[in-house]
């Protein structure tokens, strides 16, 4: 059977105490656990909670001082510290394995509704020109109207001027049989959550975006609706740091049907994925996050948020085989706001459309790769060896660079960017800006380097 690939044009961290006895007249393993802690009531600076133990007894404690919640949880060194003024004298840990069961638990909602106020449903309406021939009489010009329904974000906002910037997929917005010149929909409408209704819509331009790293942005101006609304600006996150078995919700408009969330994890963090151009002319390479979470047409554009309801990634495609369920695709946050910073700084209130990306005519590859897993963070890592290959003839990097320069680092703007996979190269790539400097740290003949190289205008590539 043929796998197909298809764009789709979609923490809180809470401690369950299971058991804890605050009675201490030995340390075994025969003590009852604490099943749930009742507050019932404050006062003379001292808070009374009521303790059920897995044993069916209760216990009465006091907790003087502690700062709470509004409604009034009780801690875990609260817990503690009132066992060890009862006798208690082992650490805080010993504690907690002797007379607790703690259990990590996620509850995404929060995450969620800040997530759906950042979100957005998007329309694109499209023309094209069909040409009919009777069997009789001359050939017959007809506008067909058609119409591609996707998914948001809002990148920047503000309020006081009803502006804001909106990322989404360029294959939401664009369609190669559009009579437009540049086949993208001259009229686009976005919606945010629980204002979908036609007299809610709002009128959005097209700024400028890349097949290549399919990602477009759109603009608002001068919004009532986007004035007096609850509307956010994304948070997001870098990532370069996420993690096989992270929480990944999904927020878009699948089907059209309005913007809704699914939920799922990242099943892989980075792979590189080929898809038809909406042309159907070329294929073009994407890398990708892999996810897990329900997508549906429609979810294109939408954000991948994590379990804190950050940014981690655009929603843009999905794998569609009988035999294959869970498969979904999502362009990683660095590629995604490195793009879009890209095409605000270009293509804003000017006539470029398009990304521009400094070039050095280098060809990198990876020589070596390491994996170990991080004791303090409890983290798989990743470490690539990564060097040149090849250099251009005549190229900006001729000047500067051999062949087996290996790449340890790039600073741009007083930020330092480690290069720990290859990736990273092109993404930072398209954070430079015409008479920009940039150092490159590289290892030359077993010796560090610090190479400067300052990119002209002419220093720049146009991607499609």
């Amino acid at each position: 059977m043929k796998k197909i690939l298809v764009t789709i044009s979609l923490l809180v961290v809470s401690l369950t105490l299971v058991g804890c006895g605050l009675t201490i007249p030995t340390q075994s393993a025969e003590q009852p656990k604490i099943e749930r802690v009742v507050f019932l009531e404050e006062k003379d600076n001292k808070q009374e909670y009521l303790i059920y133990f897995t044993d069916g007894t209760t216990q009465t404690i006091y907790i003087s001082n502690q700062t709470t919640s509004q409604s009034n949880d009780i801690t875990v060194e609260a817990l503690y510290n009132t066992a060890v003024e009862h006798g208690f004298s082992g650490s805080i840990l010993e504690f907690i394995d002797a007379y607790m069961d703690i259990t990590l638990t996620t509850d995404t909602t929060k995450a969620i509704q800040k997530a759906l106020k950042s979100s957005l449903s998007i329309r694109a309406v499209f023309r094209r020109v069909e040409t009919t021939n009777p069997i009789f009489g001359f050939p017959k010009e007809n506008i067909v109207e058609y119409g591609s329904a996707g998914s948001g974000i809002i990148y920047q906002l503000d309020k006081a001027s009803g502006t804001a910037y909106i990322i989404t997929n360029h294959h939401v917005v664009y369609d190669s049989k559009s009579n437009t010149t540049n086949h993208i929909s001259d009229e686009i409408y976005v919606s945010l959550y629980g204002l979908e209704q036609e007299e809610n819509l709002i009128r959005a331009t097209y700024i400028g975006g890349s097949e290549i790293y399919d990602i477009a942005v759109l603009k608002v101006t001068n919004s009532e609706i986007l004035k007096n609304s609850m509307a956010l600006k994304v948070e997001y996150v870098n990532s370069d740091t996420l993690q096989v078995g992270d929480i990944a919700i999904a927020i878009g408009n699948p089907e059209n049907n309005g913007i809704s969330a699914t939920q799922g994890i990242i099943s892989l963090e980075s792979e590189y994925i080929e898809m038809a151009n909406s042309a159907n002319t070329d294929v073009i390479t994407y890398r990708v996050l892999r996810v897990d979470t329900a997508i549906n047409s429609g979810n294109s554009g939408g954000g991948l948020f994590d379990s804190e309801g950050r940014v981690m990634g655009i929603v843009n495609a999905k794998m569609v085989d009988e035999a294959i369920d869970s498969i979904g695709y999502a362009i990683p946050s660095n590629i995604v706001f490195n793009v879009a910073d890209n095409i605000i700084y270009h293509c804003d209130n000017k006539t470029n459309e398009k990304v521009k990306k400094a070039f050095l005519g280098i060809t990198m590859r990876v020589t070596d790769t390491g994996v170990s897993y991080n004791e303090l963070t409890e983290q798989i890592e990743i470490k690539e060896t990564i060097e040149i290959q090849s250099i251009n003839t005549g190229s900006l990097a001729s000047s500067y660079f051999e062949v087996r320069d290996q790449f340890l680092s790039i600073t741009l703007n007083d930020i330092t960017y480690p290069l720990d996979r290859l990736y990273q190269v092109s993404d930072v790539l398209l954070k430079v800006r015409s008479n920009d400097t940039v150092s490159f740290k590289v290892l030359r003949d077993r010796e560090i380097i610090t190479i400067n190289v300052t990119f002209l205008e002419s220093n720049f590539n146009t991607i499609d």
